[in-house]
This record gives structure tokens, sequence and C-alpha cells, in this order.
């Protein structure tokens, strides 16, 4: 078990881990599931030194964006978790992973990937926030690209993989058009058997909730939309963290960040009038900084 924890490890972050942090093509692994997920990354640390150094640097260059810091806090297991978890929602689009008769399989997968992100524990610091944020900092940027290869007789498509060399051969001849497509995070679920766009959203938004600067950092995107958890809920009930949410919020532009954060307010339950009173008066103070540095705010 032992030896299998450690293959699954190394894969996750050559694979997955590592290109999402400095760049490059992130190449799925088989799904890890919660309680795998979870005990991934216990106990262990990278072993390549050059590796771990390249991720460091990296890592630290996004944590200077948002505080003034030389160094972070190591991968946390969460954070390797939390990579699992990012792992399993994107093998939740692999049409390879089912057949005719098991298309229930993305759903189930979805749900446990869910179960996973939510059994990560939400950053208990300020330097772990940060630290978490500097290694899922890009994560809205992956991209899945697809290609379609057409010809004078047919065409074929291909989900995430290059088309086989043998379809583009005598190009001329055959009249051979290659076609590829950049399908952003938020648009992976389409075309998976017995999902909705609405149920991988919602997916979506669970896992970024575990990365509350990341959540945060990204407020202005356009899906899914931006809604306050727990985790961003505590990340701006102290007055560094309300410092370090404005950063991240700052980087975006000032009338959709002031925005997304207010339509998540109203669509807060009115029973929760703690987490309503606080996320009122964290906008506001995010309006006023905004109209401090001469940002038009509507």
């Amino acid at each position: 078990m032992a030896d299998e924890l450690s293959e699954r490890f190394d894969q996750l972050v050559t694979q997955v881990l590592a290109p999402l942090v400095l760049g490059g093509r992130i190449d799925p692994v088989r799904p890890f599931g919660p309680r795998l997920g979870l005990a991934v990354g216990e106990g262990r640390r990278i072993s390549d030194s050059d590796l771990r150094s390249r991720l460091d640097v990296a890592r630290v260059r996004v944590a200077r964006l948002l505080a003034p810091v030389d160094t972070l806090l190591d991968i946390a297991p969460e954070d390797f978790a939390l990579a699992a978890a990012l792992n399993d929602l994107l093998q939740v689009s692999n049409l390879e992973l089912s057949g005719p008769f098991t298309r229930a399989r993305h759903a189930k997968l979805l749900d446990a990937a869910i179960t996973l992100c939510r059994s990560v524990p939400r950053p208990r610091t300020i330097a772990e926030a940060l630290s978490r944020h500097s290694v899922f900092a890009r994560a809205l940027e992956v991209a899945r690209t697809d290609t379609t290869v057409s010809w004078w007789t047919g065409s074929s498509s291909f989900r995430g993989q290059p088309a086989p060399g043998r379809l583009l051969k005598w190009r001329d001849f055959r009249r051979v058009r290659e076609d590829t497509r950049q399908v952003p995070l938020v648009e992976m679920a389409a075309g998976v058997p017995q999902l909705t766009a609405d149920m991988w959203l919602d997916a979506s938004s669970v896992w970024l909730s575990r990365s509350p600067l990341t959540d945060l950092a990204t407020a202005a995107r356009r899906a899914p939309a931006f809604r306050w958890s727990d985790a961003t809920l505590s990340l701006i009930a102290t007055v560094p963290g309300r410092s370090l949410a404005f950063r991240a919020l700052s980087r975006q532009r000032a009338s959709d960040a002031v925005g997304a954060l207010e339509r998540a307010t109203a669509a807060l339950p009115e029973s929760a009038s703690a987490a309503r009173a606080l996320s009122t008066a964290f906008a506001q103070e995010v309006t006023a900084g905004f109209t401090a540095f001469g940002k038009k705010v509507a």
C-alpha cells in the first residue's frame, strides 16, 4: 500500500501539480477518490530537489503579487489533496472513462470529487492561505485542446488528444483540414453523459472555495459565479486577511470585482446575518479602496 501511495503521489506531482504551477501540459492520472486523495500527500514531500526548487521559485513569484514574501510554507498534505480533487474533476470530462452501459460513472466521479473537495480543510492561517493560492492561482487557466480533422470523405474529432498522424497524411491530396479549439475548465463538462453545465459549475465552485485567496483573486470571473464560503468569510474576518483579500481583488477590474462581491452577499440567506454583515462591510471597504486609488467602481 505504501509503495502504491508513493507511486500515485509521484504521478500527481509530475503530471498535475508541477505543470499547473510551472506551466505545461497537464496529463490527469487515474482518479483518486476521497479516501486516497486525502491520504496521498500525508507525510510526503517532493523528492526531486530540482523540481522542488523550481516550484518554490514559481510559487514565491505568485505570492509576491499579493504580499512581500521571500519564502512560503511547504506544499501541505491538504494542498496535494486539493490537487487530487482537481485531477478527478478533469477526469470527469474524460469520455474514455465510460462505455455504452457505464455512463453513470461520470456523475459518480463528480460526486466523489465534490466529497474530496469538501473534506479538504480550509487554510487555518493567512500564511496557509497564501501558500495554497501560490499552488492553485492558475487553475482557471487550465484548458483542454480539442482537435477536429476533416478530409474529403469524412471527419473525426479528438477530445483532449492530438489527432493520430495517419489522419494527417497526404494533406493536399486528401484535402485534410485540422482545426483545434481551446476548451476552458468551466466548459469541460459539455458532452459528458448525465452531467449538466450547472452540475459542473457547482463542483468547480466547491473546489475553488477550498483555496479562498484563489477564489477571491478570480471573483470577477464569468463562471462559476463567486459565492461566499466558510473559507473566504474566515479570511476576511481578520484585518490581515482583509488586506490580502483586497490585494487579490485589486488586480481585477474594479466594477467587476465589487459587483461580484455584492451579488455573492445578496445570495446569502437572510438567516446568515453575521455573514451578511461581514461581507457587506468588506465590500464597502473594497469600494472605498478602489475609489481611493482612482479606480472607477460603477
